[in-house]
């Protein structure tokens, strides 16, 4: 057989046979796909009502519409029939009533051409065999009526799926007389627009989006995304919902109906939805917005005003960070410098010179990123470089971020320790980067490692640093729990290492004899206080392999 000069697209005759697996077979889409026909069709209301006879359950849904006018077209796969303004608008597919198929259907709908009503009734295994079904006479005056023989699966359920499908359809629904339930898609939105033939509504931290279903599609809520711009520094982001009213070109894919058809309007809707937002921002005393996303406004047309000033109070970072830093606070006023993002055991040294006379007229603040480009910003001093010389033996050793110190270097005294600072000052235009040097009491080293035995902690000579502050110190500075399975809860890590921090800090400040006080002191304090009464007082002495444990007199216990 030779080839043929051409080829064109068809749906083969055979693929009516498999019509019953078009759809889910559930109640939820059946119950939209009837829903949209009877809006098309002009309907006013739609009365839904369950009844039974002869022990089955029927769902009849009546609507007011036009009716139908060819029967014929209900059981065209493909074929929708509408006017040309439906089609112009909506695209139907000619799909929906085969939501119904494997279902024992009979459908009663007045036609205004022929000015009479008639009635079909779709056994089960008719929508797969293509079998003729004969149409008869019936009296129902106006509209649509479709009687749905419910399977078992439909009955448990059926209350819940018709309040979820006339909440947020555009007509009343009621159920055996009792009007549903419905409100506005766009509901607690603080500000509407209408482009794109949809209604676009903006929230901030919207709390009925969380499900992902931000677009209503005449009453069929559809999970997909949508831009979302977020403020820097703030947990809720600014997001729109959409109810689609007039917008042809936003097609779902078929069947299923359950996802938007990638194509230019779907792009242009997401475009629209950008604008609303940031056009709601416009309308706002101020905002933080990055850089970023305030030149995408600008793009898009609309002019904002830069992100108010302000950034959060440096806090030191911690190796443990989730748990170790305290909540951030806004600082707007005065001169403030930049500090980056620091590894744990620099961030915890920077912190000792936080009140030194290089540091003192400055608000220290976290630099950030996201406000490069807006001018308040990029005049703003910052640290571009931080070292340390240490003394010790008359010999200068560095040490700076992923760097590590001579291995004959431990911990304990040093002569001294030196903060080196660069700070960049581009508000003033040829000026050289100032370079303090500050000296500081204490120094803890990760040295390219994350435990305490790795660790190196330099303290010099004169430093009046305080045990309980070395001690936090190291905490900050090194722990940072395990999360595998086998090991113990955060909080028995976390106790367990500031022990050891409290140890090693007063054994380098006081002296092996004081870190073993500290140590037994610990102990008792975490073993032993908490069975002595609050009246009473016990004298204990310890020695290897000895104990003794008395009561003191009242007196002496006073």
């Amino acid at each position: 057989m030779p080839l043929p000069a051409t080829i064109q697209t068809a749906v083969s005759p055979e693929a009516i046979h498999r019509a019953s697996r078009l759809f889910s077979g559930g109640a939820l889409d059946a119950i939209h796909e009837i829903l949209q026909n009877s809006r098309r069709a002009g309907a006013t209301r739609i009365a839904v009502d369950m009844t039974e006879v002869d022990g089955c359950a029927f769902l009849d849904m009546r609507d007011d519409g036009c009716g139908i006018d060819d029967p014929a077209a209900l059981l065209t796969l493909g074929f929708s029939g509408w006017n040309v303004d439906i089609a112009r608008r909506e695209d139907p597919a000619g799909m929906g009533l085969f939501s119904l198929a494997g279902l024992d259907v009979e459908i009663h709908s007045f036609s205004p051409v022929i000015g009479e009503s008639w009635k079909v009734r779709i056994p089960a295994r008719a929508w797969d065999s293509g079998a003729p079904l004969a149409l008869k006479p019936c009296d129902l005056g106006w509209g649509t009526l479709i009687r749905i023989a419910m399977p078992e699966d439909w009955k448990l359920g059926i209350r819940s799926v018709l309040a979820q499908t006339a909440r947020h359809y555009p007509l009343p629904v009621t159920m055996n007389g009792v009007l549903l339930h419905r409100e506005d898609f766009l509901k607690d939105a603080i500000a509407i627009e209408e482009m794109q033939g949809c209604r676009i509504g903006v929230y901030k931290a919207d709390p009925h989006g969380l499900d992902g279903c931000r677009v209503n599609f005449h009453g069929l809520q559809v999970r997909h995304g949508l831009p979302m711009v977020r403020e820097v520094g703030m947990t809720n982001r600014w997001s729109v919902r959409v109810d689609i009213v007039d917008a042809p070109q936003i097609c779902l894919v078929l069947p299923a109906r359950k996802e938007f058809v990638r194509n230019d309007a779907l792009a242009a809707l997401h475009e629209a939805a950008e604008i609303a937002i940031y056009r709601t921002i416009a309308a706002q005393p101020g905002h933080r917005l990055a850089f970023t996303d305030y030149e995408r406004a600008r793009d898009l047309g609309i002019a904002l005003p830069e992100a108010r000033a302000g950034l959060v109070r440096w806090r030191p970072e911690t190796a443990d960070d989730a748990h170790g830093r305290s909540s951030p606070h806004d600082e707007r006023d005065g001169a403030m410098l930049l500090v980056p993002t620091l590894e744990a055991d620099i961030a915890q040294a920077l912190a000792l010179a936080a009140d030194s006379d290089a540091l003192r007229p400055y608000r220290v603040v976290e630099a950030e990123d996201n406000f490069q480009g807006y001018s308040w910003y990029d005049r703003l001093p910052g640290i571009d470089a931080i070292s340390f010389r240490i003394v010790h033996d008359g010999i200068e050793h560095h040490y700076e971020e992923s760097g590590a110190l001579p291995q004959g270097l431990t911990s304990g005294r040093v002569e001294n320790i030196f903060l080196d600072l660069v700070i960049g000052r581009p508000n003033e235009a040829g000026a050289a980067s100032a370079c303090p040097r500050i000296a500081i009491d204490a120094l803890v080293c990760r040295n390219d490692g994350w435990s305490l035995d790795e660790a190196v902690i330099l303290v010099p000579h004169d430093s009046a640093i305080a045990p309980d502050r070395l001690a936090r110190m190291i905490y900050a500075a090194l722990f940072c729990a395990d999360d595998d399975s086998d090991c113990d809860s955060w909080e028995t890590q976390s106790r367990d290492f500031d022990r050891e921090a409290r140890v090693t800090a007063t054994q380098i400040l006081l002296g092996p004899d004081a870190a073993l006080l500290q140590a037994v002191r610990m102990a008792a304090s975490d073993n032993l206080s908490w069975l002595i009464p609050d009246d009473r007082a016990v004298r204990l002495v310890l020695r290897r392999g000895a104990m003794s444990v008395d009561f003191l007199p009242d007196a002496e216990a006073a």
